[in-house]
C-alpha cells in the first residue's frame, strides 16, 4: 500500500489585520500620552493709557550681569551664587522688593538665566527686565 502524501501549505504570514493592529496601537498611544504645557515666564504688560506708577527708590535692587558674567547689584560685584542670599536679605528689609535686571546685549543666555533663577529662588516675584548698556 502506498502512503498517501498530503500537500503542504505555502507558508504565509496573513497581513490582513496588521492593519487593524497597528490603528488599535495608535489609538492606545494617543489615549496615553501625556502631553505637558510648560508654563513661561507671566508678563504684565502696562495697558496703553494708563498712569505710571511711582515706585520708592528703596524698593527697587538694580542688578546688572555684563558680558563678562559678573553680576552687580546696586554697585557691589557678587558672585552669582551670592546674588540670591543678598536679595533674600534685601527682601527682609523691604517686603514689596522690586528687582530690575540689567543684561549686557554681549552677556550669554545662560547668564541671564542664572541670574533669573537667582532672582526666582530668593522669592522675589516683581521682576523687570532691560536690555542694554547700564544707565
Amino acid at each position: 500500500m502506498k502512503p498517501l502524501r498530503r500537500r503542504q501549505p505555502h507558508p504565509e504570514i496573513p497581513l490582513v489585520s496588521t492593519a487593524d493592529v497597528s490603528f488599535l496601537l495608535l489609538i492606545f498611544f494617543l489615549s496615553t500620552a501625556i502631553f505637558t504645557a510648560e508654563r513661561g515666564i507671566v508678563l504684565g504688560l502696562p495697558v496703553p493709557g494708563a498712569p505710571q506708577r511711582l515706585v520708592r527708590p528703596e524698593r527697587i535692587a538694580r542688578i546688572l550681569v555684563d558680558a563678562e558674567h559678573h553680576v552687580v547689584l546696586d554697585g557691589a560685584v557678587l558672585p552669582p551664587t551670592g546674588l540670591r542670599n543678598a536679595l533674600v536679605a534685601r527682601r527682609r528689609a523691604e517686603p514689596g522688593l522690586i528687582v530690575q535686571l540689567t543684561v549686557d546685549p554681549a552677556a550669554s543666555y545662560a547668564a541671564l538665566v542664572e541670574a533669573l533663577d537667582q532672582v526666582k529662588l530668593a522669592g522675589v516675584r516683581d521682576i523687570t527686565l532691560k536690555s542694554g548698556a547700564p544707565s
